[in-house]
């Protein structure tokens, strides 16, 4: 079920790139694996009047991100969860993950709380929209409006990224558009392009929210590495560091992003 979409008429995405034969990605993931042995980039909490930066660092054990903005909430062997606050003028996040040998959920993005992979949530909000990486594949699910008996939109895309080997992805997400890119390069094409009018919201709601009708998740996104953002039992391994950008425009400078995360 490659790129398959459903559900949903407002819906695009792109599937860019190609994925690579078996023997070729084999070669990559080679080549990245001795990435692996090579000193790491050393990053540090930036904050500027455009964008703000920090680093959950799973294998070191450390973090640097500002409570109230990136908040780590969890942190359980190599489980974390943070929030993410876009208040007062956050408009998109970055996220860089680096990730050895991927299995099972390694990274999870959630527009709720209770979000825990395949749609829905724990009844905490209406908008519980979330993008992950499960195993070698990339998965979204947009939001349920009950009140209209609309499902979710669906979007898979198997085999994007190599079982073993060490690599960098990015997810880039602002209301209503999810990027994924398997390089991790931001001066590239994005290989996944996904817009969705129920796709990640930022405050204030474009429609009402009958389960947050007072909008207290609205401004909150969340992030899950080496698991779900609800559910610790739905969990993985591989991501071992994130570096995070918030910007105040949904079009930050690559340069700009590549500096913040080298």
């Amino acid at each position: 079920m490659t790129g398959a979409i459903r559900n949903e008429r407002k819906e695009t995405a792109v599937n860019r790139k190609r994925t690579l034969p078996s023997s070729a990605a084999a070669v990559v993931a080679g080549f990245a694996g001795l990435a692996c042995l090579l000193p790491a980039a050393t990053w540090a909490a930036v904050q500027t009047s455009s964008t703000y930066q920090c680093t959950i660092d799973v294998a070191g054990s450390t973090n640097d991100c500002t409570a109230g903005i990136i908040t780590v909430t969890t942190s359980s062997g190599n489980q974390r969860v943070a929030s993410i606050n876009l208040a007062p003028s956050w408009l998109r996040l970055d996220a860089f993950v680096d990730v050895c040998n991927p299995t099972n959920w390694w990274i999870h993005l959630a527009d709720s709380p209770t979000t825990n992979g395949f749609g829905g949530d724990g009844g905490t909000t209406e908008h519980q929209a979330e993008a992950y990486n499960l195993g070698t594949a990339f998965h979204f699910y947009g939001m349920d409006n009950l009140p209209l008996g609309i499902s979710d939109p669906v979007y898979l895309s198997e085999a994007v990224v190599p079982a073993s080997g060490c690599f960098r992805v990015q997810y880039s997400i602002y209301e209503d558009q999810v990027l994924w890119d398997d390089d991790g390069n931001p001066a590239d094409t994005a290989r996944i392009d996904f817009h969705s009018v129920r796709g990640f919201e930022s405050a204030p709601y474009a429609e009402a929210d009958s389960e947050d009708p007072s909008g207290a998740n609205a401004n909150l996104w969340y992030l899950g590495i080496n698991r779900t953002v609800g559910d610790p039992s739905r969990n993985g391994t591989g991501a071992n560091k994130v570096c995070l950008v918030l910007s105040t425009t949904t079009a930050p400078s690559t340069s700009a992003l590549a500096a913040l995360c080298p």
